[in-house]
């Protein structure tokens, strides 16, 4: 498996701070050169104002659809190369299980497509399967941050099917599987972390607009409707596991 970091070709602390983690692991890596808001438009087909308000109750930031487009831009490299890739951001701190961890996930991602390797375990999250000191577990509701995560080529070229418009942050796309079709499951323990340089963001102030009561209720039905559809998919789904037919 591929391990691809997205960083800003200017971004020489967060460069430095990767770089020295896989060094240390002795780990072989490449940098994604991220794309830039100048050329973010030229990897997406659109964006749509009015459903990333809809979506995130506000408009996006340039940098942020630059974001959406370097993990796009990813989804579709790794498609062509029919490679897994593990696609973390480069704010990423490594566990010290980060070896074992990856291990765990390269043997399970062409089964499962998508699994996330960073944030810890959620209360909705069902374990499905237990790997030495880690669990697998499907996430029936998906926690954002698009730091850490593996991708199958299949999963990829679905997901870069679905992402074409932009119409929400990028990890909120990740979050909506009802939406994308491709289930979301995670390594736990995560064995990837957030460093201190997190906090030193390059997405820019996302400021929420103000709005009124019909906007309000707008915002409130799509939110309803996305809780109707993540239920429907995930009694859909298990009950598929259950009958065999699912992934694991």
């Amino acid at each position: 498996m591929k391990i691809k970091v997205i960083s800003l070709a200017t971004s020489t602390k967060r460069r430095s701070s990767i770089r020295k983690q896989f060094q240390q692991l002795e780990t072989p890596f490449e940098f994604f050169d991220a794309i830039t808001p100048r050329h973010a438009l030229e990897h997406v087909h659109h964006y749509d104002d009015s459903e990333f308000f809809l979506n995130a109750g506000r408009s996006a930031t340039e940098a942020e659809i630059a974001c959406y487009a370097s993990h796009l831009a990813l989804w579709r490299q790794c498609a062509e190369e029919d490679q897994p890739y593990l696609i973390l951001e480069d704010d990423a701190k490594l566990d010290e299980t980060f070896l074992t961890g990856l291990l765990v996930a390269a043997s399970q991602i062409r089964k499962l497509g998508f699994i996330r390797v960073s944030l810890p375990d959620i209360g909705t999250s069902l374990s499905i399967d237990h790997l030495g000191p880690f669990e697998i577990q499907y996430c029936r509701r998906v926690p954002l941050l698009a730091l850490g995560y593996a991708v199958s080529p299949e999963a990829a070229a679905g997901l870069a099917a679905s992402a074409g418009t932009v119409e929400e942050p990028v990890d909120k796309f990740m979050q909506r599987f009802w939406r994308h079709g491709q289930p979301v499951f995670a390594v736990t323990p995560a064995f990837v972390h957030l460093t201190h340089l997190a906090g030193d963001s390059d997405i820019g102030a996302r400021v929420r607009r103000k709005y009124g009561l019909s906007a309000w209720m707008l915002r409130a039905a799509r939110k309803t409707e996305n809780a109707i559809m993540r239920t429907l998919y995930n009694v859909s789904f298990l009950n598929s596991a259950l009958r065999g037919r699912a992934t694991f």
